[in-house]
């Protein structure tokens, strides 16, 4: 196995820098279909929140798809935040998205405030992943739906990226796990699926 370059994934959970901006654009453009796949499995509201948003493609995607929603996008890095709404300005521009430096598990929005919540390649990063998922379930209105999509899973790693793990510290849960977190931070109707060509996760929830 090669040896993965950590100096271009270094600052991942909060991308910063250089590397950090060339690492979320290449995030932009290489997690289409994962993100595709995870939208297929939950209902888009007419409020949506993408927590761990990165430069904002999930948002722009979800936009042109569902054309009446409003788009809030929200990451702990300045960067990202930055380069999403220099991404999106069309839209932002328009009143229909906007972006804010924050994360779980302090959310800056009232109770019940999206119908939708999503999150794609965020929650390994979150410093407490329960008490992440209680604060997404505060913001959804009642009946709303929460959406994580995940390429790195617990027990279905390759040597690569078991070492960019271990080396980022990161919190990767299989199947069985992701679906006791869910649970436990209170969500309803809970489903789970391993997508095995790819080794993908996924999982929905409702408040």
């Amino acid at each position: 196995m090669t040896e993965p370059d950590f100096s271009k994934i270094e600052t991942a959970g909060c991308p910063a820098g250089d590397a950090g901006r060339d690492m979320i654009l290449r995030m932009n453009r290489e997690h289409g279909p994962l993100r595709a796949w995870g939208f297929a499995h939950v209902p888009v509201g007419r409020s949506v929140l993408d927590v761990g948003c990165g430069a904002g493609a999930a948002l722009r995607e979800l936009a042109e798809r569902c054309p009446e929603a409003e788009l809030t996008g929200c990451d702990i890095s300045p960067l990202a935040v930055e380069t999403a709404t220099a991404l999106n300005e069309d839209f932002v521009k328009a009143g229909r998205m906007r972006f804010l430096q924050c994360g779980v598990p302090d959310l800056p929005f009232s109770d019940g405030a999206f119908d939708t919540v999503i999150s794609v390649e965020s929650l390994y990063f979150w410093p407490d992943q329960v008490a992440g998922l209680k604060e997404i379930r505060r913001v959804l209105a009642p009946g709303g739906w929460f959406m994580t999509a995940l390429e790195m899973v617990g027990g279905a790693m390759n040597e690569r990226q078991l070492a960019i793990v271990e080396h980022l510290k990161m919190r990767c849960p299989n199947l069985d796990e992701l679906r006791v977190l869910l649970v436990e931070a209170g969500f309803a109707d809970v489903t789970v699926e391993f997508e095995p060509e790819h080794r993908w996760l996924r999982a929905s929830g409702r408040k």
